[in-house]
C-alpha cells in the first residue's frame, strides 16, 4: 500500500488538521479534536451538538425556522405543510392546526415515497416497458410489411408497363397498317386521276391537231 496515499485517507480535524479526530459535531459535519471542540462551541451563530466520531450522524438535523432564524423546527403544521419552531406555535398562527413531530412527519411522507416507488418498480415500470416493447415489435412489423407491399406494388406495375407497352404497341401498329391502307386507296386514286387527266390532255391535243389540219 502507497503510505502518501494512506496518509492521505486518515480522517482530519476540519480545524486543526489533526489525524483521527475523536468528535464531531452534527449540526455543523464538522470532525473535530478535543483541542478544537472549545473554540468551535464559542461560535454562538450556530447550534452545535458535538458527539463522539463513532456516533455522528445520531442527532436529529433539524431545518432552521424561515420565520424565526435562531429557532429550529421541531414540529409540522399538517394543514400548512410547513416545518415550524416553538416560536411559530406559541405566536398562534398554527392555532388548532394538526401539529406532529417533524420526523415523525419525515417517516410517514419516507414510507409514502417508497410506496410510490415500489409501485413504479413493480407496477407501472413494467406495464409500459411492456407497452414500450409491443410499439417495438408493431413498428418492426410496419416496417417489415410495407417493404412486402412496396415490393408487390412493384411487380404488378412492371406487369402492368408489360401490359401497357403491348398495348400501345399494338395501337401504333394498328395506325401504321391503317395508314398503309388508306395510303394505297390514295395512290391508286391519284394513278386513276393521273391517267384520265393524261387521256383527257391527249385528246386536247388531237382534237387541236384535228381542227388544225386542212383535211
Amino acid at each position: 500500500m502507497d503510505p502518501r496515499r494512506s496518509a492521505q485517507d486518515v480522517v482530519r480535524c476540519d480545524v486543526c488538521d489533526t489525524p483521527v479526530p475523536p468528535l464531531h459535531c452534527d449540526f455543523c459535519q464538522t470532525n473535530l479534536c478535543k483541542a478544537c471542540v472549545g473554540e468551535h462551541m464559542l461560535d454562538l451563530s450556530k447550534k452545535h451538538q458535538v458527539v463522539p466520531f463513532q456516533d455522528r450522524g445520531s442527532t436529529p438535523n433539524y431545518p432552521i425556522c424561515t420565520k424565526h432564524s435562531s429557532k429550529q423546527c421541531e414540529l409540522h403544521c399538517e394543514q400548512c405543510d410547513i416545518p415550524i419552531c416553538a416560536h411559530c406555535v406559541s405566536s398562534e398562527s398554527h392555532k388548532n392546526h394538526k401539529l406532529v413531530d417533524i420526523y415523525t412527519n419525515y417517516e410517514k411522507k419516507r414510507e409514502d415515497l417508497q410506496k410510490d416507488l415500489q409501485e413504479l418498480v413493480k407496477s407501472l415500470s413494467p406495464k409500459y416497458q411492456e407497452i414500450a416493447n409491443k410499439i417495438t415489435v408493431q413498428k418492426a412489423d410496419l416496417s417489415k410489411n410495407s417493404k412486402k407491399f412496396t415490393t408487390a406494388i412493384d411487380k404488378h406495375g412492371e406487369v402492368w408497363h408489360r401490359e401497357i407497352d403491348t398495348i400501345i404497341q399494338k395501337l401504333k401498329s394498328d395506325l401504321d397498317e391503317m395508314d398503309a391502307k388508306h395510303l394505297a386507296v390514295l395512290n391508286k386514286q391519284e394513278d386513276e386521276i393521273t391517267h384520265t387527266i393524261s387521256e383527257i390532255t391527249q385528246s386536247i391535243a388531237d382534237l387541236k391537231k384535228l381542227l388544225d389540219s386542212n383535211d
